[in-house]
């Protein structure tokens, strides 16, 4: 007999807490293992950051023998949401299964050389083969199959809608999407309409929200964004973005947009375009947002082919964010203009279940395939051998490692762990490159496998010579591995600090020059004189040297530590750190700090670590010491331990050491205790009321005060309704959003009375009494349930409506029967899944309960489905609160399916019901 509710619930927390416990004893953090509660804070509290939210997630999944969403690793924020999911997804088998991938019957006919434009492309690569398969789109064990044909028409849909919202050529449009379809139909959409496209990465945490819509925000203003096409959960964030920028407007989705404008005529395209600006994932400040034209674009792509020998029978697979450069160029715009099939999931995809990636290579026989490093070590790392029995890598023949410094002990761990799949060390290409070059700078020879450069550390870091080493001790050697020589039709030099080259073996500033290279970068000269000379040559801000022609980067110009007259580099200092027991691996940021009293850098290390204790942390500042002293040959002068979350990183994880520094410098730097997310979004919202205000934006005679409160209650419902889209089960949801609604009565000196009941199937008929109806419901209902449509909305402020939408019915995909409208089969669908439906009347708020008018659709789903029909009552008490009352269920047996009389027997019922609660006053 299966366990009741109660005890379901009983048995999961337990295993959740046990589980969590068992998981921080094991990382050496048994103090918070025995604080551990379902509120604890997984990342404040317990220091889980996002890999070890991943093994939690394998764990609880063996444990409890369920299968979870991917979202569900990084969603939830204490033990108890992980109770949450579990029990709103159910105990079932735990199976593995996997979109099946049909890979196009031909291979792939020559790339259009001809081609001047990415609107040629794909016009050509749709006319020649319309039906074939280019992305194989995968969302968990489900996906998608996208045709050239079907992203053509979808992206002209776009286009077309931009124009009649009034785009014009050489506006720009923000994309906030995450992976999926609607991202590719909108990237090309808005150049098909003569934009330029900005992509931007979409909110991930709701603890980050605040620091979010800051930086997003300089991009967009420094971008004079005209549109922003985003998606339903993220439409509060992006309304307020809105709020503090002049320049945008309308903010609305692909869907939205595939609305407008059919049949309309689109621009053509010239090569010199801009076809869309890249900002860096750590801008800030002063945003820098790289321009690229088709130009650009296409001379970086075919010079990348050219690296990899492109043969027609390649195929491409990526988790890869689509906002950046490696994701968007390197991947997906490369196998669009190949015409090569390319595997698609996305980056959460990928963090959840890091196998994923090797069994999307495997599924679709891969052979081409980039990835930074750390995404080689994360596999490393947590993929158990069971999760890839079946596996072949053996197809696999360019591994690109680019984006981030590349770790020769990282190669070999891979290497060493994945040969047994099939995988070749010599599929490995180290790539150098940057926004500034479109992605690609310089390539090692192909099938060579990785060469790695070993030269004396104390050359290296007193005089800037790589000379090559001699034996010795680990400390006295630096390792580079090679990343060989520049594309085609392009150049590199290595410079000193008069711009002067430098001879081979001799450290020094990296420039380039080339097709590929940007013209500039968007609305900033001052930043493009700064970086670009009159003979083409771009200051990359790299360090590097040359070694038998071949490049060798070494570190960021701007990272360098100077300490006693050692040019030291900080990921040097930052690997050796994350070998002490109780640091944080990845999670320390090593840099300079200007010492006034000695006239140089004092070397400063900042680690995170769980370890709470004093004396211990005082042990792992020891080693940190000692440590580095061993690896770089020079003590750190000052080791700062902070809490976990604390060390900054841009949205592609890497670490933002001058924003670290920042903190340090004005002691910030120790645990921060993170802001709720609906406050962060009540003090932007102010702000951005504040800015429109300012603007004169805010008319009508209402003053700045009557417009922060309004702005206060929408930025409240704003952010619970995100949370409830984050949330993952309806349960929990609705539980948020009731919350929410709560809250919002509060604010509106509104106090409703009375409960209803939701658990099961039933029609609630529901009368009128105020504007904020749909919002009282939802705060005295005890059990979730759905709105009949969104008409009941009409009178909601944005931010309310917001809030509710996710408590809307939705149509079934496969209907029950013939169709008889949208309205009946959202009731219907909700009814058969045995939910509570709320249907208003027609009537406006206030009008007489004997004199309400329903609808006939919900009375003829209730039929179909046999569910009771229930009148409430919603009446306006003289104290200013609204009470909810609840009638006894209409009878089918008495009026025998006659839709007339139900409706006057509701009628009756909420009279009763309203004048029997008066009477009782």
């Amino acid at each position: 007999m299966p366990a009741s509710v109660p005890d379901r619930r009983a048995t999961v927390e337990a295993t959740v807490l046990e589980t969590v416990r068992a998981l921080l004893r094991e990382l050496g953090t048994a103090q918070a293992a025995d604080r551990v509660g379902l509120r604890s804070s997984l990342e404040r509290d317990l220091g889980l950051g996002s890999l070890e939210r991943v093994e939690l997630l394998v764990r609880l999944e063996s444990a409890l023998a369920v299968r979870l969403p991917e979202s569900a690793a990084q969603a939830a924020e204490t033990p108890g949401d992980w109770v949450g999911a579990i029990l709103a997804v159910g105990p079932e088998t735990r199976a593995d299964s996997r979109w099946p991938i049909a890979q196009p019957p031909r291979e792939a006919a020559a790339p259009p050389l001809e081609a001047a434009t990415f609107a040629e492309v794909l016009r050509r690569q749709t006319d020649n083969d319309p039906a074939r398969v280019h992305i194989h789109l995968l969302d968990g064990d489900t996906g998608q199959d996208l045709s050239h044909a079907q992203l053509s028409e979808s992206a002209g849909r776009v286009a077309a809608g931009l124009v009649a919202s009034g785009l014009r050529p050489g506006e720009t449009v923000a994309i906030m999407l995450p992976t999926c379809a609607d991202f590719f139909s909108s990237f090309l959409g808005v150049m098909l309409a003569g934009g330029i496209a900005v992509p931007i990465y979409p909110p991930a945490r709701l603890n980050q929200l605040e620091e979010y819509v800051r930086r997003q925000a300089l991009i967009l203003r420094n971008a004079e964004v005209r549109f922003l096409i985003s998606f339903d959960r993220a439409r509060a964030v992006a309304n307020v973005l809105g709020t503090g920028l002049p320049s945008l407007r309308e903010a609305l989705s692909a869907a939205d947009l595939a609305e407008r404008g059919r049949g309309l005529a689109l621009p053509a395209r010239t090569p010199d375009e801009v076809f869309f600006i890249q900002y860096t994932s750590g801008s800030t400040g002063d945003p820098k947002g790289v321009t690229l034209t088709h130009a650009n674009v296409l001379a970086n792509i075919r010079g990348i082919g050219f690296a990899v020998q492109a043969v027609p029978s390649d195929v491409v697979v990526s988790w890869l964010p689509l906002y950046h450069d490696m994701g968007l160029i390197g991947s997906w715009l490369f196998s669009l203009y190949y015409g090569f099939p390319i595997t698609i999931l996305s980056p959460l995809d990928f963090l959840a279940r890091p196998e994923r990636w090797l069994w999307a290579l495997s599924d679709s026989g891969g052979t081409l395939c980039p990835a930074p490093n750390f995404a080689f070590e994360l596999c490393v790392r947590k993929i158990r051998d069971e999760a890839l029995e079946g596996v072949d890598l053996s197809r696999w023949r360019v591994a690109i490692n680019a984006g981030e410094p590349v770790l020769p002990a990282t190669l070999a761990r891979f290497t060493d762990r994945f040969r047994q799949w099939g995988f070749d060390p010599r599929s490995f290409m180290p790539f150098y490159g940057l926004a500034e070059s479109s992605v690609a700078l310089t390539y090692p020879p192909l099938a060579r496998g990785p060469a790695v450069d070993r030269i004396a550390r104390a050359a290296f870091e007193t005089e800037g010579r790589a000379a090559p080493a001699q034996g010795g001790e680990t400390r006295e050697v630096l390792e580079f591995v090679g990343n060989g020589v520049p594309l085609p039709g392009h150049e590199v030099r290595v410079v000193d600090e008069d711009g002067q080259a430098v001879p081979e073996r001799i450290r020094g500033r990296i420039l380039f020059r080339g097709p590929s290279r940007t013209p500039g970068y968007f609305r900033n000269p001052q930043a493009t004189e700064a970086v670009l000379d009159r003979e083409g040559w771009l200051d990359s801000g790299d360090l590097g040297y040359l070694a038998g022609g071949e490049l060798h980067v070494t570190g960021r110009l701007k990272d360098c530590i100077i300490k006693a007259g050692h040019n030291i580099i900080p990921q040097d200092v930052e690997l050796a750190a994350w070998e002490v027991e109780g640091v944080r691996k990845g999670c320390v940021a090593a840099f300079g700090s200007p010492d006034p009293r000695t006239g140089t850098e004092r070397l400063v290390v900042v680690a995170e670590t769980r370890v709470t204790d004093p004396g211990q942390r005082r042990r792992i500042q020891a080693g940190v010491t000692e440590t580095v002293a061993a690896k770089v040959g020079i003590p750190p002068d000052d080791v700062a331990l902070a809490s976990p979350g604390t060390v900054p990183k841009t949205s592609s994880g890497k670490i933002q050491r001058r924003v670290t520094r920042r903190l340090y410098e004005r002691n910030e730097i120790s645990g921060r205790v993170p802001v709720p997310p609906w406050l962060q979004l009540a003090r932007l919202w102010l702000r951005g009321a504040a800015a429109a205000a300012a603007r004169g934006a805010i008319g009508g005679g209402r003053s700045l005060r009557t417009a922060g409160a309004a702005a206060l209650r929408g930025s409240i419902a704003a952010a619970f309704g995100l949370t409830a889209r984050l949330t993952p089960g309806p349960r929990a949801a609705g539980y948020v959003i009731g919350a929410g609604a709560k809250m919002l009565l509060g604010l509106s000196g509104i106090k409703a009375r009375g409960s209803l009941e939701g658990n099961g199937t039933r029609l609630w008929l529901v009368n009128r009494a105020h504007r904020l109806d749909p919002v009282v419901l939802a705060s005295v209902s005890r059990d979730p349930f759905v709105f009949a449509d969104k008409r009941s909305f009409a009178e909601l402020e944005p931010g309310e409506a917001f809030l509710l939408e996710p408590l809307l019915a939705r149509p079934a995909k496969n209907g029950d029967g013939p169709a008889r409208g949208a309205l009946h089969d959202a009731i219907l669908a909700a009814l058969q899944e045995g939910r509570a439906v709320a249907s208003f009347a027609d009537n406006p708020p206030g009008e007489a309960p004997a004199r309400t008018r329903f609808r006939a659709e919900g009375f003829l789903a209730a039929d179909r489905s046999r569910a009771p029909v229930v009148p409430v009552s919603l009446r306006r008490r003289p104290d200013g609160s609204i009470e909810v009352v609840a009638a006894e269920p209409l009878s089918d047996l008495e009026l025998n399916g006659n839709l007339a009389a139900k409706r006057a027997a509701a009628r009756t019922a909420l009279a009763q019901a309203a004048a029997l609660r008066q009477g009782l006053e």
